[in-house]
Order: C-alpha cells, then structure tokens, then sequence
C-alpha cells in the first residue's frame, strides 16, 4: 500500500512538472521537545514548489528529522553507574504540500502561506547501552534498533518574501506543527521507560527557493 502511495507521488511530479513552472527549494529547521539533547530535533529537507496557479503551488518534499534523546543511567545500590543509555532516532519523510497563498504572488514581494502536509516516514530509533563494572570500568556494549513505516498530517503557517527584483528566489520563515511520531519507535526500545511522544510538535523553519528564470518585466 505504503509503496503504491509513493509511486503514484512520483507520478503526480512527473506529470506537473511536465506542465508547469517548477522551483526548487532547500530548507532546515527546528522543533522543541524537552526529551532530546538541547530540548529539540533537527529536520532538513529539499523539494519543489509547482506553480499551478495564482493561489495554489503545491509542493513534493523530502525531509529527514534526526535527534538524539537525553541519556540515562542504571544505578546500583551504592549509586555506582552500572549502565548508560544513549537513544537516537530519525525519519525519513516523503510529503505532499497544497500550498495555499493568501494573496497574489504574482502581484506582491511578500506574501502569507498555508502549509497541510501529508507524509509517509520511514522511521528508525536506535538504542546502545553501555555497561560498567562496580569500578566503573567499561566492559561491554549492544545496541538495539527498530524500524517502522507511519503516515501523518501536519501544518504550517508561513510568510515568503523575495530577495530580488530580477528573480524570483525567496525566503520563506515557516511557523510548524509537525505530525510525524518517532515516539512509537522509541518506546519499543524501553517498554518501562517514561514515554516519548513527537506527534504535534512546534517548531520554527526557513526554505530558501531558488529561481530558473527571471521575473517578467
């Protein structure tokens, strides 16, 4: 199912981008969440935005979200560390954007954008664990991973502006709710942990869309 979905994705690109006007994009951003180091994850992500018309400029992205949880320790009756626990995880995501403008982009430098998303992920969370003698010596170390496929919605509110009045590259700063959950993936790991749940996070981004042809006089 997962992989008809995504053939018929490519499909739909290949036949926009046939049709109509294509510029790519490049972007990164941010998203807090008190379980990971520094109380974040990353995302990176490229695309393309399809100018289908005045107010829909739909988008196929490709983004990857990586984080590296707070670590944790196993004590021993006298408080001596016998073993750490270090949790990454990631997700590989493949969406689909309509993206709505609110005005005309063909008219104004800088404008507002509504950003639903659609993603299928591939998601991966890995856990090494790290164990220690009563002196606190290293002695050996696993690691444990789990792999899961998930789809999800998400949103954004953004505002783009131009850079240049030869072209149309622009920027745009992107207000996020992602809906991807790599907590599923990492709960497995430690069934009687605390548990970590990612779905609706808030975090801030910025695409960079570059230009392939110039502005029309």
């Amino acid at each position: 199912m997962k992989r008809r979905v995504l053939v018929v994705m490519f499909l739909m690109l290949v036949t926009i981008a046939g049709a109509q006007v294509f510029r790519p994009y490049i972007g990164a951003g941010a998203y807090l969440h008190s379980d990971f180091e520094k109380s974040a994850f990353l995302n990176f992500k490229t695309g393309g935005e399809f100018n289908l018309s005045k107010y829909v400029k739909p988008e196929i992205e490709v983004s990857l979200l990586v984080g590296i949880l707070e670590s944790s320790v196993k004590l021993d009756d006298n408080y001596a560390t016998i073993a750490e626990y270090r949790k990454s995880v990631s997700a590989l995501n493949f969406s689909f954007c309509p993206k709505i403008i609110l005005g005309n982009a063909n008219e104004l430098d800088a404008y507002f954008v509504l950003l639903p998303r659609y993603s299928i992920s591939n998601i991966e969370a890995n856990k090494r664990t790290y164990n220690y003698n009563t002196n606190g010596d290293f002695t050996t170390s696993t690691k444990q991973t789990i792999k899961d496929w998930s789809q999800s919605f998400g949103f954004g509110i953004g505002y783009n502006f131009d850079l240049s009045a030869e072209n149309s590259d622009s920027l745009c700063l992107i207000l996020d709710l992602q809906g991807v959950d790599m907590g599923k993936s990492i709960n497995e790991l430690s069934p009687t942990a605390s548990r970590v749940d990612t779905k609706w996070t808030l975090g801030l981004g910025l695409n960079y869309y570059f230009s392939l042809k110039k502005k029309k006089a």
